[in-house]
């Protein structure tokens, strides 16, 4: 390779990396809307790990707009199917600590459960009736996160990893 191949070379590169560092120094780390370690994202979202078998469920993070719920449902074909549990009610922003959620029954191994959000109509209490199931404005889907039962799974993950 000859003198000028390699300056040539050599300024593409130099090119190429101060892109990079030009655009990761565009990247706004103060979107409000942001996320937990990059995990969430919108006003609203859940994030529940795999889960032991087990008669509750460990919701590791929820952000709700207004106050709310979260509520998990078995699996039936694949959807989200008959309600096993719901938490207390939630304030509106980010849980700064763990949900732990009694389900009406155990879960089993292999099986798959669904992690759902409904806003509070005013009154505190669940009502699946009267609490609106809380929907993402661009995907115009219900915000959840499927839930995978496994006696492999992690007993407590580590919140601080997520």
């Amino acid at each position: 390779m000859n003198t000028k191949n390699i300056l040539i070379l050599g300024i593409i590169v130099a090119i190429g990396v101060g892109a990079v560092f030009l655009f990761l120094g565009k990247i706004d780390e103060s979107d409000p809307a942001g996320s937990s370690a990059g995990l969430i994202v919108g006003e609203n979202a859940i994030y529940v790990a795999e889960q032991l078998p087990s008669n509750t469920v460990l919701v590791a993070i929820v952000r709700l707009e207004k106050p709310g719920f979260a509520v998990i449902h078995e699996d039936i074909n694949n959807a989200p199917g008959k309600m096993l549990g719901a938490s207390s009610l939630i304030m509106s922003g980010e849980t700064k600590d763990p949900l732990t959620i009694k389900l009406s029954r155990s879960t089993l191994d292999g099986e798959t459960a669904y992690a759902m959000l409904h806003f509070d109509n005013g009154d505190g209490i669940f009502d699946a009736t009267k609490d609106e199931l809380v929907y993402d404005p661009i995907a115009n889907e219900p915000v959840m996160m499927v839930i995978a039962i496994s006696k492999d799974a992690i007993e407590e993950p580590d919140m601080l990893n997520l």
